[in-house]
């Protein structure tokens, strides 16, 4: 932020760099906490970008070592791990509700309500078209999940949490005829359908039962 002019500065850029790598490895072992090999190679595509950054210096320009490291970084952390061109290790990207709020606040900082109507309409659509796929039209989660391009986990959390909502509520979920009456949901909560800014939590006793 405002440092662009000191991109030539080789010693800034290297004391800048360290603290961000050692800012990844601290956030990159949380994710990888579960999964042995991948917290191995990652932690081997860092090391090997934490040395190409502490060797660079006025007169020696390692920016090929940098972006190799950086390209297998990412590599693994997208689910290449074994850099044949095929996906071997699924990912999840998912917001929370203050991670949500943040966002709409950064892209639209004067008038985050109506950006969250916006944006929320197809939040709601994805979750009536997939209630109405597996409870109104009978399809499997298998089948949904390919009807969709998602995978199965994704679809069976959804379900849940339409399942919570009609719990909760004592009403059937609304139909993709009425996406103006879906709500907003959120996995510790949802937001009115008749007024998005109005957030209710799911009530503790609430449990999922969502199968085959």
């Amino acid at each position: 932020m405002g440092k662009a002019s000191l991109a030539s500065d080789a010693r800034f850029v290297r004391e800048s760099m360290l603290k961000v790598v050692r800012k990844w490895k601290q956030r990159i072992r949380n994710l990888t906490a579960m999964d042995e090999r991948l917290d191995m190679m990652t932690m081997r595509n860092l090391e090997q970008l934490e040395r190409a950054i502490r060797d660079m210096s006025d007169s020696t320009n390692n920016d090929w070592l940098i972006i190799s490291a950086l390209t297998s970084l990412v590599n693994r952390l997208l689910g290449y791990d074994w850099d044949d061109g095929e996906v071997h290790r699924h990912l999840i990207f998912y917001r929370d509700r203050d991670q949500e709020n943040f966002d709409h606040m950064m892209l639209e900082p004067m008038d985050a309500v109506e950006t969250l109507r916006s944006t929320g309409k197809t939040l709601r659509a994805r979750y009536a078209v997939i209630d109405h796929l597996r409870n109104r039209t009978g399809l499997s989660v298998n089948e949904v999940a390919n009807v969709m391009g998602m995978s199965e986990y994704q679809v069976r959390k959804i379900l849940s949490r339409v399942e919570q909502y009609e719990n909760d509520q004592r009403v059937k979920f609304s139909d993709i005829s009425k996406i103006e009456r879906t709500p907003l949901i959120y996995d510790d909560g949802y937001r009115n359908p008749k007024d998005l800014t109005q957030f209710a939590q799911w009530r503790g006793s609430n449990r999922s039962r969502v199968t085959e």
